[in-house]
């Protein structure tokens, strides 16, 4: 990708060209099939008042990317994007450019963004929320609260990495789990697939709390998984998994990162957890996007509420004490604060599975829909 000219493209105060390099779709469909590459697509038109204008470096591709580019959560979403434009009118949905987190260096930035936060140069790492224009563009407009300074230490492949997955991680523990740093010293946690992630930022979340911490993965990614400093690792493959879940708990939380089936939490996992102390069983297999896409607003919704009663009832989990609950990524300001700060210390590293170009981006996303990945899939906006 060939840098763009910033200074001199600037128009009437703006400082950023009117077109930018950017992969976009203009229809639902396997990103592969869909995807193009636009040298003249349009560049963010206006900055708001706590609004940063980034030139990205690299990006990563997360699942939920390659779900949106087949048309995954797009009324909710819509209708997400038609309240926060204040409109009667929902709005067009394409050219739609994906991307949920990058790093890159700041180019503008809003009238109410001081330099107490950032200055113009500064290389950040951010997040871009769902209903949000993505970053898999050489430009991207964020609210300030959703950025943060890259510590000097991390590559920007590696910033890259950080926030989408690591809040999914923090908003789940913290939002639905109740877990913080004041609180989680004395609890015993159990995070499913600890490899992936979802998992490896919850384990390094937990134990930066000062929890106990047990994790599961397969045989060849212990190694992995073991750097991040887990109490107790369990190999999934082996006979004895269930003895061995049994062996380290009773648990305070369990967050399920890899997608167990609904029908195996209450048979399996709920047994496992601390009775009559509201423990939780935390997946982030939502059915809320799904639901709202097959059914509508009303009657997705509707089906949500079922969805989410159903397995309490059903597994006995309420009758006991505790509850199955779905933790859901938000672009929350203080979890970009902790995260930042955990990565500033070194309590916090982001494993990089597979690097491609800019222009291999098709590449990435088969790379993450394929699955089993030891981290995550970055992509780099060389200047060439």
């Amino acid at each position: 990708m060939t840098k763009t000219d910033v200074s001199a493209a600037a128009d009437g105060g703006r400082s950023w060209p009117d077109r930018m390099t950017a992969w976009q779709i203009d229809t639902y469909a396997p990103f592969g099939d869909s995807a193009k590459l636009n040298d003249k697509a349009e560049s963010p038109a206006s900055l708001g008042p706590k609004d940063v204008l980034v030139r990205v470096k690299a990006s990563s591709v997360n699942p939920i990317d390659v779900l949106m580019a087949e048309g995954y959560g797009q009324v909710l979403l819509s209708r997400v994007r038609q309240a926060k434009k204040k409109s009667f009118f929902r709005p067009v949905e394409f050219p739609l450019i994906l991307g949920r987190d990058f790093a890159g260096e700041v180019v503008a930035k809003g009238a109410e963004v001081g330099s107490e936060h950032l200055d113009i140069g500064d290389a950040i790492l951010g997040v871009v929320a769902p209903y949000q224009t993505g970053c898999h563009a050489e430009f991207v407009t964020v609210p300030v609260t959703q950025v943060a300074k890259k510590p000097d230490h991390m590559s920007f492949e590696e910033a890259a990495s950080l926030l989408y997955t690591g809040l999914t991680s923090w908003c789940a523990l913290t939002s639905a789990g109740g877990l913080n740093a004041s609180n989680a010293a004395d609890k015993n946690v159990l995070v499913i697939g600890g490899s992936g992630g979802v998992g490896n930022s919850a384990i390094q979340i937990l134990k930066s709390w000062n929890a106990k911490v047990t994790t599961t993965c397969s045989t060849n990614a212990i190694n992995l998984v073991k750097g991040l400093g887990p109490d107790n690792i369990i190999d999934y493959t082996t006979e004895d998994v269930q003895k061995q879940l049994e062996q380290y708990g009773k648990y305070d939380l369990i967050l399920d990162a890899a997608g167990i089936p609904y029908e195996d939490i209450g048979s399996a996992y709920t047994p496992l957890l601390k009775p009559w102390s509201w423990a939780k069983f935390i997946t982030l297999r939502s059915p809320v996007l799904h639901n709202t896409d097959a059914y509508g607003m009303v009657f997705g919704m509707l089906k949500n509420m079922y969805d989410l009663m159903a397995p309490n009832v059903c597994s006995g989990a309420v009758f006991k004490g505790s509850t199955i609950r779905w933790g859901f990524f938000m672009p929350a300001e203080r979890g970009v604060e902790e995260l930042a700060r955990l990565a500033v210390e070194k309590k916090i590293t982001v494993p990089v599975d597979s690097v491609y170009g800019f222009v291999d981006m098709k590449e990435a996303f088969n790379k993450v829909k394929g699955g089993h990945l030891r981290g995550k899939v970055v992509v780099t906006f060389k200047e060439k």
